[in-house]
């Protein structure tokens, strides 16, 4: 995609309306510095500066992407669930100050709000702490989560939704013929599901499960010459090429987009179109993994909005990703960045 593209597109992202479901977090990072390994274990000891940025607090999982949204000027309702504890309402006070909707986020007084404290020295993420509750919801929340889904729909030019496992995306959380709704208004359906949710995205405009969960969402018997395209050139792992075939057809989905981290992104796509888009890296790069799956995600459906074909919205969120990837811990790329990082690419 060249940047002039980039430009027009990310123009129109401006003001579309995401509706977004999905697991809802706080992240805490603790910066420091290490000079010396403990006495008491083998173990590094980190030194915190007493300073207001050595520790900070923001939205994480879905929170995160909202942020993202956000940021590329998305106008956001967000529906998830929180604990009723301090984190939740920190979180959610950050959302609603950000801009975000969060009339359809319930809390849940059984359970706490996600978070995740990680340590880092330097550039090193040395340890995370999470502390959750993963069990399902109970059908009252459910009940209360598919009213907010259903209270956006009408207005949404997208639908995004943001599994990581905590117990939010479920069968019961989801509205009855969410898909095919979206499907006949033509509001594209995006999912970044879990493996154990994918089922539930089958009809889904775009899935976009990482190299790991679609190895494990298409199983170990699928047939790598048993797709289409079985002969073409490509540098994937013949079980991954595999596998996307595998969940573009079992899923009836338009496109399924496996993210690959450092080695990009394999678009398997309509009329059995396949492409790879390389990752975008360079020097200066961190490799910092933290939330480039989130903007991944997030760039790509809103690109999908804004009236992107799927292999641009797969360059628009590889760009995001790559950009993100530069920082320590959680990045909101601006549009600017992405532009930016595309130039490079040419």
């Amino acid at each position: 995609m060249n940047p002039q593209r980039a430009q027009d597109l990310l123009s129109r992202c401006a003001g579309r309306r995401v509706l977004l479901l999905g697991d809802l977090m706080m992240d805490e990072w603790v910066f420091g510095s290490v000079k010396r390994i403990s006495p008491e274990a083998p173990i590094p000891v980190v030194t915190m500066p007493l300073t207001p940025e050595a520790r900070a607090h923001k939205p994480g999982g879905a929170g995160n992407v909202a942020a993202i949204l956000l940021g590329l000027g998305a106008v956001v309702r967000t529906v998830g669930v929180v604990g009723d504890d301090d984190y939740g309402r920190r979180l959610l006070a950050d959302l609603a100050a950000r801009g975000t909707d969060t009339s359809g986020v319930v809390t849940d007084p059984s359970r706490p709000t996600t978070h995740k404290l990680r340590i880092i020295a330097g550039r090193q993420q040395l340890l995370r702490i999470d502390t959750e509750r993963d069990a399902p919801l109970d059908a009252g929340m459910c009940a209360r989560l598919q009213e907010g889904v259903r209270a956006g729909l009408d207005q949404a030019d997208v639908i995004l939704v943001s599994d990581y496992a905590k117990g939010v995306v479920a069968e019961g959380s989801l509205p009855a013929g969410l898909i095919g709704q979206a499907r006949r208004s033509g509001t594209p359906l995006c999912a970044d599901p879990k493996p154990a949710n994918i089922h539930l995205f089958r009809g889904a405009s775009l899935v976009s499960p990482n190299e790991a969960e679609a190895l494990q969402a298409a199983g170990p018997s699928v047939n790598a010459g048993a797709n289409p395209n079985a002969a073409h050139l490509h540098s994937l792992p013949a079980p991954v090429f595999a596998a996307g075939w595998s969940l573009l057809q079992s899923l009836d989905a338009e496109a399924v987009f496996i993210t690959r981290g450092d080695k990009g992104i394999a678009v398997f796509g309509p009329e059995n179109a396949f492409a790879e888009v390389p990752a975008l890296t360079g020097s200066g790069d961190v490799g910092d993994a933290t939330g480039c799956g989130d903007a991944v995600s997030a760039a790509s459906a809103l690109a999908l909005a804004a009236g992107a074909t799927y292999l641009e919205a797969a360059e628009m969120g590889n760009a995001a990703g790559g950009v993100v990837s530069r920082f320590v811990g959680v990045h909101s790329p601006s549009p600017d960045e992405i532009v930016e990082r595309l130039s490079r690419a040419r």
